[in-house]
């Protein structure tokens, strides 16, 4: 009988599109051993199943086009799945494993893995400490900087803590204002004086709540590598460069515009590139697929780290060119089981006298 596994995207996310045919190119692939179970999180936040979640033109008006939805949730502590009917919520599947497709937030910091942990469910991603971390920017550059993976320089703020002439005096023009917890290029604005800076100041904060402020990298190269482990071993992708237009690499850049998006990158540097996105996967604590986006001054020949994305779009299958995606799938889902048994196997349980104690206690205060 094979392992259900639950292929869980979409999400209350801005990356929200991009989850959807992430799980969509995944779910093809998915190893036979596995029975892919499609669970989507439509853009408020509820859960569903339905009859055609596959076809990828009912997500332009969902409620419309769904066939037999049935809403789902998590019985917690238990790796079961329910679904609504008639007001009560009975049982729809034991769950063998997830395959978690979503980006941003609550998909993609730690929230999802948060839940599957709490059902003692395997899954595909990262835990809750190290994509909480990587979802949030300034604690991630916070810890690169603390174990001296070279970032560029940065200040952060909320709209408590925000002074105007301090940032600028910290951090020179150009820079980058961004939302410290969003990705795929969403909210990111490049500022040359100050007037595009307060602009981008504002549109950061409708985003988030905390905004991070980075100095622009000149002479800009882009480059993108992943990693996942298994079995101790970590397998580290190829090395691609971005191309763009813009002085960023935008959302339309990366999934809107048709045409290639990247190239070769000259071995040497690609080896410096492949050791860093192993190292920085290892300090971060991270598990299932994860892309490291690196920026790369060209004239000082200065590699910094600009992001990492624990669950990255397509699962970055295309930059192992050596692997096939079934291949990585199997990998990360076997893993993720291997992973919770190890957890399962730990003792979680000390009996103590501190209830009988406290117990005692109360009952000699009453008196």
């Amino acid at each position: 009988m094979r392992k259900k596994c639950l292929v869980v995207y979409g999400g209350k996310s801005v990356e929200h599109d991009i989850s959807v045919i992430t799980a969509l190119q995944a779910v093809r692939f998915l190893p036979k051993v596995y029975e892919p179970i499609l669970v989507y999180i439509d853009k408020n936040g509820i859960w569903w199943v339905g009859d055609n979640l596959s076809d990828l033109n009912i997500y332009q008006n969902f409620r419309k086009y769904v066939k037999n939805a049935k809403q789902v949730t998590f019985i917690l502590g238990e790796k079961i799945l329910l679904a609504k009917k008639k007001n009560k919520f009975v049982h729809y599947c034991d769950v063998g494993v997830v395959l978690n497709c979503c980006h941003g937030r609550v998909g993609e910091d730690g929230c999802l893995s948060g839940i599957f942990e709490a059902c003692e469910v395997p899954h595909s991603s990262s835990g809750v400490m190290s994509a909480s971390v990587c979802m949030d920017k300034v604690i991630m550059k916070d810890i690169l900087k603390a174990n001296n993976i070279q970032i560029p320089e940065y200040v952060h703020f909320n709209k408590c803590s925000y002074d105007k002439a301090k940032v600028l005096k910290a951090i020179k023009f150009p820079l980058i204002v961004k939302p410290a917890n969003l990705g795929s290029s969403i909210g990111i604005s490049v500022c040359h004086n100050e007037s595009e800076f307060d602009k981008a100041v504002e549109l950061a904060f409708s985003f988030d709540t905390k905004v991070l402020v980075e100095k622009l990298v000149e002479n800009l190269r882009e480059f993108n590598c992943a990693c996942f482990c298994y079995h101790g071993e970590h397998i580290v992708s190829s090395v691609m460069e971005v191309t763009k237009k813009d002085e960023i690499f935008t959302f339309e850049n990366k999934y809107i515009q048709r045409g290639g998006t990247s190239k070769e990158v000259e071995r040497g540097l690609a080896k410096k590139i492949q050791a860093l996105t192993e190292k920085v996967f290892e300090i971060l604590d991270c598990k299932g697929v994860v892309r490291v986006d690196f920026l790369f001054d060209e004239s000082t020949k200065t590699l910094f780290v600009n992001e990492v994305n624990t669950i990255p779009g397509s699962l970055a299958f295309y930059l192992f060119k050596e692997i096939k995606f079934e291949e990585i799938l199997n990998s990360i889902l076997s893993q993720g089981e291997e992973d919770m048994e190890e957890k399962q196997n730990l003792i979680t349980t000390f009996d103590s006298d501190a209830i009988r104690v406290f117990q005692d206690f109360s009952e000699s205060v009453k008196k």
